[in-house]
């Protein structure tokens, strides 16, 4: 039997933990991913970087006691949700823009919440039947999220989300103009970086607790405008 590597053992003491303490450990972890992403520790040997980069990323995932469904990248669903009608879309687009006034800065975007229409939609039978279709059963969060990056220079760094966005399903509603500087990265253990361009009206579903993922910087004149619903995969610990 090969010995337990570092990745096996801190999938071990995350059964040990309480969820407050497990939640602190994979914070730790995403702050050295994120860290080694942004290319802090530029000091140590490259060598050395990417063995600690891998381990944290191959990490994130083991820290949920064997419930998270085996998985490459992280995406579950990429494109025009059969979820959302046009109306729908059309809907939270309006809903957003009416919210924008009453966004809160987040760090390096703009966050409203409490929005009645996304919190309906979050709740809906077809969004949670389809993510029960693509990964097994699900529990909303009731976390819906109207995101603003609407101001040059904001963004957010490499980082993994809380347990209450384990699993995020993220509606693009705008990005403009053509031209895009600012883009979603998503950052598997292991693998080249993907780099995800939403069209308004499509979304993104992935283990948003698990891989490591980023927005890169808004320039002058460019708008981004989404909003991202929450749930959690039954069984998380």
């Amino acid at each position: 039997m090969s010995a337990p590597t570092l990745v096996d053992r801190l999938s071990h003491l995350s059964t040990e933990l309480t969820a407050a303490e497990r939640e602190n450990l994979k914070f730790l972890l995403s702050m050295a991913a994120g860290g080694l992403l942004s290319g802090h520790a530029r000091a140590v040997p490259e060598e050395l970087r990417a063995v600690a980069l891998a381990t944290a990323q191959r990490s994130l995932p083991r820290l949920h006691g064997g419930v998270r469904p085996a998985f490459e990248t992280g995406v579950v669903f990429l494109g025009r949700g059969p979820f959302f009608s046009e109306e729908d879309i059309a809907a939270l687009d309006a809903e957003s823009r009416r919210y924008r006034e009453r966004a809160e800065r987040f760090h390096d975007h703009y966050v409203a919440s409490g929005a009645p229409l996304a919190r309906e939609l979050a709740l809906s039978t077809k969004v949670h039947d389809f993510l029960v279709s693509q990964v097994g059963p699900v529990l909303p969060t009731h976390k819906a999220n109207y995101l603003y990056y609407d101001e040059p220079g904001l963004g957010i760094d490499p980082h993994v989300d809380k347990d209450e966005f384990s699993l995020n399903v993220l509606t693009m509603l705008q990005h403009s103009p053509e031209d895009r500087h600012s883009e979603l990265i998503l950052h598997p253990p292991e693998q080249d970086a993907l780099r995800v361009h939403l069209a308004p009206g499509e979304s993104l579903v992935f283990f948003a607790d698990s891989v490591t993922h980023q927005r890169t910087r808004t320039v002058a004149g460019e708008t981004v405008r989404l909003v991202s619903f929450g749930y959690r995969t039954i069984g998380s610990v």
